[in-house]
């Protein structure tokens, strides 16, 4: 067994006796670490990472760190990801340490236990053998599980069966390896795109020049270089996630177009267009986004009917998601039934049904009802009580709407399509970057994490999520749900009307991105005339 041994200047003289006694133990070697002198003092936080570092990284079996009341070697030893360090005093919670708990690195302190009870200690620790029963190994796993909030929040969404999908694209992301790079080392396994994301990208990347100078020299109109360009790069983005499109068996690994805003309100050409992108695109994991307008809906029934995989998007309400989820399942009805016109599905699907996603937009929830609520905080001064819902509406409403899908698909009427391989509509919470910097930059993913979920991110949300995320499964627990009962009842009795909110938020989305297309197009059409004539 090898163990290393460290300490700072006030643990100095013990170590240097548990490096003189315990070399006599049998199959144990020993490691110094430092510090090499009881002066000049040092930091005992250095010496502890480097005790905890060397056991996580196999450079030793256990580790013994000392300093002077050994409380601080131990809070510092045990912030390094898979450390389990603990304070003996005695020789039993030095056996039982490691015999129950799994430990691996000993705390001493040399000005509160004596040498030779210190060796005995130390000792007991090395001789002791981790039980392996079940109920212990349940218990170092649960150890585990905390440690993984805490320390490796992209594995924890992971393991709560959340998806990690990337708000947003560009030719450049496709082409530097950065998409590859984010896919591998960051789990993301999903893209979207919208008109918004398109017009950052187009209309300012110096990578479109050439693409679009080419296709303006085929008398392309800026519509059709838009769409060209567009379809360029969902291709490139679904290429580089087919890997994981495979790995999970068609269940990730999408990448999103949108359906031209224009045709939000009219369901045929929402139809024909959704098919017609489809065709071009394909590839079998790609997904037509479709905005859930009242034309939208019958839409999204239709085009999941003849085979074509689906993203709906641009929800607030639990009520329209609802009429998402049942125009999901009839449309599934109708593709199994074998009676539609066409059956667009791709060739090479890993699915025996099409796939969809229902978007419920999260963080535009709070900035509208905050600002409704401030505005009667100035008007009345109900302080207290309106203040309180402030940043509470989004929340409340996803997992309202996540406690309905719960609901839909664990019916008989979904069971009988489930049975024939069909997959949920998982709910995609969008709009997921935190806009009130009073706000923590992570709670629209902290509080919505759960199973069969996708949460689309912006690169700098995902960059917080890694860098201090803390993650356990929040958006369906007892306490989560009736949090959010609550504060739907006391935004109604304040006179806020989600009715209203949701459906000015869907008419100023599909506003939104009406407005970036029109920006993109005529700055593809300004840089059109002036490449004709260059």
């Amino acid at each position: 067994m090898r163990i290393a041994i460290a300490s700072d200047h006030a643990g100095y003289q013990l170590k240097m006796l548990l490096l003189n006694r315990l070399a006599a133990e049998p199959d144990v070697s020993l490691v110094d670490l430092g510090t090499n002198a009881p002066t000049p003092p040092v930091d005992y936080p250095d010496y502890a990472r480097a005790a905890a570092e060397a056991v996580v990284r196999g450079d030793a079996d256990r580790a013994i760190m000392v300093c002077g009341s050994g409380a601080g070697a131990c809070i510092a030893a045990d912030k390094v990801p898979g450390a389990r360090a603990f304070y003996a005093g005695d020789t039993y919670t030095a056996h039982q340490g490691v015999e129950h708990d799994d430990g691996n690195v000993l705390c001493l302190g040399e000005r509160v236990t004596g040498p030779e009870l210190a060796v005995e200690i130390a000792r007991a620790y090395i001789r002791a053998q981790f039980s392996d029963q079940e109920r212990h190994r349940r218990r170092v796993g649960k150890i585990a599980a905390i440690e993984a909030e805490s320390n490796f929040p992209i594995e924890a969404l992971l393991r709560n069966g959340q998806s990690i999908w990337l708000d947003t694209i560009s030719r450049e992301m496709v082409t530097s390896g950065e998409l590859r790079g984010l896919a591998w080392n960051d789990r993301v396994a999903g893209v979207t795109s919208n008109p918004t994301i398109f017009e950052k990208a187009m209309g300012h990347g110096a990578e479109y020049e050439a693409p679009a100078r080419r296709l303006a020299e085929q008398g392309k109109s800026a519509e059709e270089i838009y769409w060209a360009l567009a379809i360029e790069d969902i291709q490139g983005a679904a290429d580089i996630l087919r890997a994981t499109y495979e790995l999970t068996n068609g269940c990730d690994g999408y990448v999103s177009l949108e359906c031209a805003p224009a045709v939000a309100t009219d369901t045929q050409a929402t139809i024909a267009q959704a098919a017609d992108l489809w065709t071009r695109l394909n590839r079998p994991n790609v997904m037509i986004k479709i905005p859930a307008t009242p034309e939208g809906v019958p839409a999204i029934e239709a085009s999941i009917a003849s085979g074509v995989n689906i993203n709906v998007t641009l929800m607030f309400s639990v009520q329209l998601y609802e009429e998402v989820a049942h125009a999901y399942i009839k449309g599934l009805q109708r593709f199994f039934g074998g009676r539609e016109p066409r059956n667009l599905a791709h060739s090479s699907t890993r699915r025996p049904a099409p796939m969809s996603v229902a978007s419920l937009f999260v963080s535009r929830v709070d900035t509208l009802v905050d600002k409704l609520l401030g505005e009667k905080i100035a008007a009345d001064g109900e302080g207290s009580r309106l203040e309180s819902l402030l940043g509470q509406a989004a929340i409340a409403n996803a997992r309202l709407a996540y406690a309905r899908f719960q609901q839909i698909f664990s019916g008989s009427e979904w069971k009988t399509l489930a049975s024939r391989g069909a997959q949920v509509q998982r709910p995609l919470w969008a709009s997921t970057s935190t806009k009130n910097p009073r706000y923590r930059d992570v709670r629209y993913v902290e509080d919505l994490v759960g199973p069969d979920t996708v949460n689309t991110m912006p690169p700098a949300t995902l960059e917080a999520v890694r860098d201090h995320g803390h993650i356990t499964r929040s958006v369906d627990t007892p306490e989560a749900l009736e949090k959010a009962r609550r504060v739907m009842q006391e935004l109604k009795a304040v006179g806020i009307d989600m009715d209203a909110v949701t459906l000015q938020l869907q008419h100023e989305g599909v506003k939104s991105f009406a407005d970036s297309y029109d920006q993109l197009i005529h700055t593809l059409e300004q840089r059109r005339q002036a490449l004709a004539r260059a």
